[in-house]
């Protein structure tokens, strides 16, 4: 079975990562790796780069660019978007996703 990587957004809490990490999952989040403060399509392709599924809130703003990014037929290892939600609650809904 393959594991599933994930890179949570700017939005998301580091805790978030850290938390998940603990338990065993292959999560880095934006804040770990340099990438707060960049742009959306920058995120993506971090996350396209490093093999990772991107975790955001940004619906708005990441539905446009997949569908740019399949006009363009360009890959990615998926994108999850959640409603806001607070650390606990974004726990639970990543592992029981996982």
């Amino acid at each position: 079975m393959v594991k599933v990587k994930l890179y949570l957004d700017e939005d998301i809490s580091n805790l978030t990562a850290i938390i998940l990490r603990s338990r065993g999952y292959d999560v880095v989040s934006a804040h770990e790796v340099g990438m707060r403060g960049k742009e959306d399509k920058e995120q993506l392709d971090y996350a396209i780069k490093n093999k990772r599924a991107l975790v955001t809130f940004n619906a708005r703003h990441f539905a446009p660019l997949t569908e740019q990014y399949y006009q363009d037929g360009i890959e990615h290892f998926g994108i999850i978007v959640s409603k806001k939600n607070n650390i606990s609650e974004m726990i639970s809904l990543v592992v029981n996703m996982l």
